[in-house]
């Protein structure tokens, strides 16, 4: 039976019953019909209230309705008090008192006292001395008065009013129900507490005032204050338990309005082994996990422990010690005590000491020392964290690795912004420990020299100046070491200008660039203010081979493993190659050693030679050999140690070896 029933059952009885009983028994002077008429010296009358006209011993009395008992009072020892001898009594009073009540269907409800009044002129009832009733669910409420007063149907209890059943508690220092709308009104301060050791619920709570609701089987504090035996706290203008039909634990809690609260962070603190409980073996307090919100919803398991919290508002707010969360909505799930998840969704915020994210959904995950663990965002995912900026279909933040992952969705991939360069990726990892960003999958990126001058591009490919893009399978960015590299079908390129590799590496601290496997590079003439329709555009460069290395310091790019240079219709190959450039970035001149074979189709010249120096600017081609040769279209043939072709190949100079000889061959329309 709720704890509402019981307590209007006992007015009811002290009121309703108490003054018919009596008002039977003893108007008019008379003496009951049962008893055993033993005339005994009557007590003083209580002032105001005549003298005592008539006792009773042994009193007992059951009203029933077709045979169905309402109720049963017995008492010991019973007086009416009047004017005088044979005027009916204005005053009524038992002596150890029992009531049993029986409701409409079923058990009934005992309620015992050590006195009982009733006032016929005001048609008041009291109930006084250790007043207590039980019911078969272990239910005890306890008061030391309770006074009924009809005009107002009201029921008040204007002591101290204690109530228990199972691990819960509730002492009012006064009370007041209201029979019409069945709620009891409650004086404050109001305090609650879960008398079971083990309790992991509320175990504690004040309030200025609150109600207790029969039909719903709800209290309802104002300006309340809880806390719990794990060290959790929560205070609310105001608060709505729900007791569990049986056991009298609480079912669920709603806070409203300003609702703040502690969770500790690793749960409900106990006493190692052979401890005995003793204060000085209790483990240090836990951290503190502050939450706050418009509405708090708590939930509790069958033992009373808290199972989970709903927090709602605008924003509601979870914090801690590393970060902070806010949403319209935030669910916190406990087991044992403690907080193992936290979800939010709506307008959710996630700020560190080092960074800040917004998504649609979140969720956060503690360790079982009640640490921090990781946390998933999904949903638009918008991030700052450690100087980068970047947007996402989902975001994880493994904690305890300081590693954020990123995951792009259907319509768009991953992407971080540093500075004003870029990297997008089906998948992004930042590891803030060890200062590298990792694309994965279709993954581009775009450097843009800045001044924070994290990893960058050399000037190899294009104007160091302006901004150099790239891709690849696999991204990676150092920003600690000032490397980068790109892996799988690699390619960097600026304007024209452009690098294809299986593999490409940067480092902007020794100012390199390495290249391997299927190493193409395009290097372009810088673009030239506009010309006149038909004027000469100058061709780019092109260099293939094994592998690249470019050093800034000198800005050469070394090439290895079968080279082949073509620019327009030249074309030249050998074992390896070396190509300068200027300052913008332009080739200067390209070598090229070992077996290197030449032909120009402009011209239909071809030559062979140890070694070459090709000098697109100038349009010259130096060949040393032993000896050097070039033939033309008609088959005609010079030979030297060194030939030096200009003015666009119309011209060749030939320079003999020290102490040896020149050769041509002419051939003519004969030959």
């Amino acid at each position: 039976m709720r704890p509402q029933r019981r307590l209007e059952l006992v007015v009811l009885a002290s009121a309703v019953v108490f003054v018919l009983v009596l008002a039977f028994s003893f108007r008019g002077g008379r003496r009951p019909a049962s008893g055993n008429g033993h005339e005994r010296e009557l007590p003083p009358a209580p002032e105001a209230s005549g003298q005592a006209t008539t006792l009773l011993e042994g009193f007992d009395f059951t009203e029933s309705l077709k045979g169905k008992p309402l109720m049963r009072i017995q008492a010991d020892r019973t007086i009416g008090y009047g004017p005088a001898a044979g005027l009916a009594p204005n005053l009524y009073a038992g002596e150890k008192v029992q009531l049993t009540v029986y409701p409409d269907d079923g058990p009934p409800v005992t309620v015992h006292s050590e006195r009982a009044k009733y006032d016929e002129r005001t048609r008041e009832s009291r109930l006084s001395g250790n007043v207590r009733w039980t019911d078969k669910d272990g239910g005890l409420a306890e008061t030391e008065e309770i006074v009924f007063r009809p005009r107002t149907r009201m029921l008040e209890a204007p002591t101290r009013v204690h109530f228990t059943q199972g691990t819960t508690s509730l002492t009012a220092p006064s009370a007041r129900y209201d029979i019409a709308e069945r709620v009891m009104h409650f004086g404050g301060p109001v305090e609650a507490s879960g008398t079971g050791a083990d309790s992991g619920g509320l175990s504690r709570m004040t309030a200025r005032q609150g109600l207790y609701r029969r039909d719903s089987g709800s209290v309802e504090l104002e300006f309340v204050t809880g806390e719990s035996h794990s060290g959790d706290r929560i205070a609310a203008d105001r608060l709505v338990l729900q007791m569990a039909a049986e056991g009298g634990r609480p079912s669920w809690a709603r806070f409203s309005g300003n609702v703040r609260g502690v969770l500790a962070a690793d749960g409900p603190r106990v006493a190692p082994a052979g401890s005995a409980g003793a204060a000085s073996s209790v483990t240090p307090a836990p951290r503190e996990r502050l939450y706050s919100g418009d509405v708090g919803t708590v939930t509790f398991d069958s033992e009373g422990q808290t199972k989970s919290v709903k927090l709602e508002g605008a924003p509601a707010m979870l914090s801690e010690a590393e970060r902070r969360l806010t949403a319209k909505r935030i669910d916190i799930g406990l087991e044992n005590g403690r907080a193992v998840t936290a979800s939010a969704t709506d307008e959710v915020k996630l700020d560190s000491a080092n960074g800040h994210a917004e998504a649609a959904r979140g969720t956060l995950g503690f360790a079982p020392d009640g640490t921090a663990q990781n946390a998933v965002l999904e949903g638009g995912v918008r991030m700052e964290s450690d100087g980068r900026a970047g947007d996402a279909e989902k975001v994880v933040e493994l904690t305890a690795r300081r590693l954020w992952q990123l995951t792009g969705g259907a319509r768009q991939a991953a992407r971080v912004q540093s500075g004003g360069s870029r990297l997008s990726a089906d998948v992004i990892e930042i590891d803030r420990d060890g200062q590298i960003v990792r694309g994965q999958g279709r993954a581009r990126a775009v450097f843009t020299p800045d001044a924070q001058k994290k990893v960058r591009m050399t000037g190899f490919v294009g104007d160091p100046k302006k901004p150099t893009y790239g891709k690849a399978d696999l991204i990676v960015l150092e920003d600690s070491r000032r490397q980068g590299s790109l892996s799988g079908s690699a390619s960097l390129w600026q304007d024209d200008s452009s690098l294809f590799a299986d593999d490409i590496a940067l480092d902007d601290t020794e100012r390199t660039v390495r290249a391997s496997g299927n190493v193409r590079t395009v290097m372009a003439p810088a673009p030239a203010p506009a010309k006149p329709a038909g004027a000469e555009v100058r061709p780019a460069s092109v260099i293939t081979s094994k592998h690249l290395l470019y050093r800034d310091s000198d800005r050469s790019a070394r090439f290895e493993g079968g080279v082949a240079v073509t620019r327009g219709g030249w074309r030249a190959s050998g074992g390896e190659s070396t190509a300068w450039l200027d300052k913008d970035g332009q080739v200067e001149s390209v070598e090229i050693s070992g077996q290197v074979r030449m032909s120009d189709r402009a011209t239909g010249r071809s030559a062979t030679a140890d070694k070459a120096l090709d000098s697109p600017k100038i349009e010259k081609t130096v060949l040393w050999g032993s000896p050097a040769r070039v033939t033309d279209a008609a088959g005609s043939q010079v030979a030297g140690a060194v030939l030096t072709i200009a003015d666009r190949g119309r011209s060749v100079e030939i320079t003999a070896p020290e102490g040896g000889k020149t050769e041509t061959i002419h051939r003519t329309q004969k030959d």
